[in-house]
C-alpha cells in the first residue's frame, strides 16, 4: 500500500504542476496586460498580450518546468530532505524552464515567423509565478503529510542490521527526523552472541544475524537495512538473496550483490549511500490501475452477486442452531507478512478449526496446506456453495478494504507461512487475491510447490492481460466446478 499512495501521489503533483503552470500562464498575461503602468497608457504591452505572442510560452513553460523537475529529483520521496533544498530544486527547474523556453520560442519563431518576437516579459512572469506557486504547493503538501504521520499514516517498519557507531548513526539519524515515516522495529545485530547488546539507542537487538530470517518470518517488515561492522560485505550476500527470496525490499550501502529477480535502486539518506532490491514490479500506472479497478468491480460484483449472497444467507440461517454465525472469518496473511481477517460464507459446522488435528492423516494435499474431497465438517448447504464459490463472495469486502485483490496469490494463514521454505515466502510479496494462476490450472489436483511455482511466475510476469485472462478462466472454471473441495 505504501508504494501505491507514493505513487499515486508522484503522478498527482505532476498533474498538479501542469494545472499550475497553466495558472502562472493566466497571472502573468493578467499582470502584464493590466498591470500598474495600464493606468498610464493601457496600450503599452497591448502588442505583446495578444494570444498570438503569449500562446507558445502557455505550451512550452509548464511542460519544461515539470520535465526539469522530475531530472532534478522533484518528484522522488521527499522525507529525507530539507524544504530549503526542496525550494532549491524548484528555483532551478523553473530558471531552466525560463532559459530553455525562451530559447525554444525565440528560435521556432524566427524560423516560422521572421518578424516573431516573443514576449520576454510572459516567460519571465510565467516562470516567476510557477516558482511562487510550487513552493506554496510544496508547503502545504509537506504540512499535509506531516499531519498524517503524525497520526500514524504513510510509515515504513524497518528491521536494521549490524552494529557499531554506524549502526548508532543511522539510528540517531532517523531519530532526528520523526517525519520523515519510518519506524524501527528492532536490530538483528552482526556481533558474536556473547558480545550482543540487549539494547542499542534504546532499540531492542531482536536476534543475532543467523536469526534473519526468523524474524522476517514472525512479523510485518517493509524494509532490511544493513548496516554492518563485524561482517564482511562478501558474507551478507545471502542474506540478501534471502531478502530477496522472501520479497522483502532490502538496503545496504554497497552494490555488490548481482540480484537474479529483484531491481536495484541507488538512492541516497543525507550522506549515506544505499542500494535497495525491490523484488517486485515498481508502482507504475498499470498496477494503480488494477488497484482502481479492484475496489470499483468489487463493488458493482457485490451489488450484482446480493441476490446470491442474501440466498446463501438464509440457506445457512435455516440450517443452522440458534446463535450459529453466517459468516466465517480466519486470520489470514497478506502483503508482506501482514495479518489480516479473510470472510466467507460458514461452509463448515461450528467448531470444525479444533477437528482438524484428527483429521490430518486424510489430508489430500502435500505440504503445509489441509485439503480433503469429502471433508466430514462441510454442512450439506456449504458443500453446495463450495461447489459454486458462492462462499468466497464476502471476500469481496475485503478487497474493498484493501486487503485483497481480485487477482492474486491466495492469502495463506499463519501456521502455513511458518512452515514455508523461504522462496516460497516471496508469494507474500504482492497483495493477496480471491482468485489466482493455479486456481485457474488444476486448483486442487496440483502439489502444493506446484501452487508456490505459480505464485511466483504470476509475480514475475504480472501485468493488466495476465489478470483479465485469469479472471476468464475463473468464471469458466467456477461455472464446470473443476478442481473444487
Amino acid at each position: 500500500m505504501i508504494r501505491e499512495y507514493n505513487y499515486v501521489l508522484r503522478q498527482i503533483s505532476v498533474w498538479l504542476d501542469v494545472t499550475l503552470g497553466v495558472v502562472a500562464f493566466s497571472l502573468a498575461f493578467l499582470f502584464k496586460r493590466y498591470g500598474p503602468w495600464y493606468y498610464i497608457d493601457p496600450d503599452l504591452f497591448k502588442l505583446e498580450t495578444t494570444l498570438a505572442a503569449t500562446l507558445p510560452v502557455l505550451l512550452l513553460v509548464p511542460a519544461v518546468t515539470v520535465l526539469a523537475l522530475a531530472h532534478n529529483g522533484y518528484y522522488g520521496s521527499h522525507r529525507i530532505y530539507s524544504f530549503g533544498t526542496i525550494v532549491g530544486w524548484i528555483a532551478l527547474s523553473c530558471l531552466e524552464s525560463l532559459l530553455v523556453s525562451y530559447a525554444v520560442i525565440s528560435i521556432g519563431g524566427r524560423l516560422f515567423n521572421r518578424e516573431y518576437d516573443p514576449s520576454r516579459g510572459a516567460i519571465v512572469l510565467t516562470a516567476v509565478f510557477l516558482f511562487v506557486l510550487l513552493v506554496v504547493k510544496t508547503y502545504v503538501i509537506d504540512r499535509v503529510l506531516r499531519a498524517l504521520r503524525r497520526r500514524g499514516y504513510n510509515f515504513r517498519t524497518m528491521l536494521l542490521v549490524g552494529s557499531g557507531e554506524s549502526l548508532r548513526e543511522f539510528i540517531r539519524l532517523l531519530r532526528s527526523h520523526p517525519l520523515w515515516g519510518f519506524r524501527i522495529y528492532g536490530i538483528v545485530s552482526d556481533r558474536a552472541q556473547e558480545h550482543m547488546a540487549d539494547r542499542v539507542e534504546n532499540v531492542p537487538v531482536v536476534g543475532a544475524l543467523d536469526q534473519l530470517f526468523d524474524v522476517l518470518k514472525s512479523h510485518a517488515i517493509d524494509e532490511v537495512v544493513f548496516l554492518p561492522s563485524q561482517t564482511p560485505l562478501e558474507q551478507l550476500a545471502p542474506y540478501l538473496e534471502g531478502c530477496e527470496e522472501m520479497g522483502v525490499r532490502a538496503t545496504l550501502s554497497l552494490n555488490f550483490h548481482q540480484p537474479v529477480i529483484a531491481t536495484p535502486s541507488f538512492e541516497r539518506v543525507e550522506d549515506v549511500p544505499l542500494v535497495s532490491y525491490s523484488p517486485t514490479k515498481e508502482m507504475n500506472w498499470a498496477l494503480i490501475l488494477k488497484y482502481a479497478l479492484d475496489r470499483v468491480e468489487a463493488a458493482i460484483l457485490l451489488i450484482l452477486a446480493s441476490p446470491i449472497m442474501l440466498a446463501a444467507v438464509l440457506a445457512i440461517r435455516l440450517t443452522s442452531r440458534k446463535g450459529d454465525p453466517i459468516f466465517y472469518g480466519q486470520t489470514r496473511v497478506g502483503l508482506n507478512g501482514r495479518l489480516f481477517t479473510l470472510w466467507k460464507f460458514r461452509s463448515m459446522r461450528v467448531g470444525a478449526d479444533q477437528e482438524i488435528e484428527n483429521l490430518r492423516a486424510l489430508n489430500e494435499l502435500d505440504g503445509p496446506v489441509f485439503k480433503m474431497r469429502n471433508d466430514p465438517r462441510v454442512t450439506p448447504v456449504g458443500r453446495f456453495l463450495r461447489r459454486w464459490s458462492i462462499d468466497e463472495l464476502p471476500q469481496l469486502c475485503n478487497v474493498l478494504r484493501g486487503d485483497m485483490s481480485l487477482v492474486g496469490p491466495r492469502p495463506p494463514i499463519p501456521s502455513e507461512v511458518v512452515q514455508y521454505d523461504r522462496w516460497q515466502r516471496r508469494r507474500l510479496s504482492m497483495k493477496p487475491g480471491i482468485t489466482c494462476l493455479w486456481q485457474v490450472m488444476g486448483r486442487n489436483k496440483l502439489s502444493f510447490e506446484t501452487w508456490m511455482k505459480l505464485d511466483l511466475q504470476y509475480i514475475d510476469n504480472w501485468s493488466l492481460l495476465l489478470d483479465f485472462k485469469i479472471l476468464l478462466k475463473t468464471i469458466l472454471v467456477v461455472l464446470t466446478g473443476e478442481g473444487a473441495m
